[in-house]
């Protein structure tokens, strides 16, 4: 019997408040908040469709959802800080 382990380690550094990233100046600053928010929009369907015992459940909303779809499915153990 062969046991392997997958540690993910994703910094989501930023603003998760949309107001305090819309009043930043700089620009290339905004277009990563609005992306960090689009990853953690994805990653909350999908906690929601596992949750609730979805047949689909939408990784493939970003690429967030995508690196961390094999820590979600099967018989796996996951711990989100």
């Amino acid at each position: 019997f062969c046991e392997v382990g997958r540690m993910s380690f994703i910094d989501l550094a930023g603003t998760e408040r949309g107001a305090a990233t819309l009043f930043c100046h700089d620009k290339e600053r905004q277009l990563e908040g609005a992306e960090i928010n689009k990853s953690l929009l994805a990653l909350k369907e999908c906690i929601r469709g596992l949750d609730a015992g979805k047949s689909h459940v939408p990784f493939r909303g970003s690429k967030l959802t995508e690196v961390l779809r094999d820590s979600f499915v099967g018989d796996c153990h996951t711990v989100m800080i």
